[in-house]
């Protein structure tokens, strides 16, 4: 069962697995709340104020978790994201599935920002355009004031 929160990611590491489009999103969200992230890619990839390596992952190539808050795994092999998630809780960090989002432990919802603060819309990860939609109805909703 999941609880709505909000996390102050100042100085906490973060690292994503794979920075294709959800990946890419996630670590910049990250990094705009004020995690220090890594992100790992088998393709050369640039993303300002994030620390971006090229690897290709395999099951024996992850790094050791234990530095970091949050992983992300958004890579597009289940069986890798899985391993690394397992990998993960074993060192005692929280882990999203960007893949199988009812296998992590966190879920990035759909925020936006208000005059004085933000809202957040999340289906559970079961259908994330309709949250997008959602959101995008408050933002229409809330700019009419």
């Amino acid at each position: 069962m999941h609880l709505p929160l909000y996390i102050n990611m100042e100085g906490r590491n973060a690292i994503v697995f794979g920075l294709g489009n959800v990946g890419h999103r996630r670590a910049e969200k990250l990094r705009d709340s004020g995690a220090d992230v890594v992100g790992i890619n088998r393709r050369c990839v640039e993303i300002d104020g994030i620390n971006t390596l090229q690897r290709k992952l395999t099951p024996d190539s992850t790094p050791p978790l234990d530095d970091y808050f949050l992983a992300v795994t958004a890579t597009s092999d289940s069986e890798l994201n899985s391993l690394i998630a397992r990998k993960a809780r074993a060192e005692r960090v929280l882990v999203n599935q960007a893949g199988d989002p009812g296998e992590g432990d966190i879920i990035f919802p759909a925020v936006t920002e208000t005059g004085g603060g933000k809202i957040s819309v999340t289906t559970l990860g079961d259908d994330p355009s309709l949250a997008k939609e959602a959101k995008e109805l408050l933002e229409n909703e809330i700019s009419k004031d």
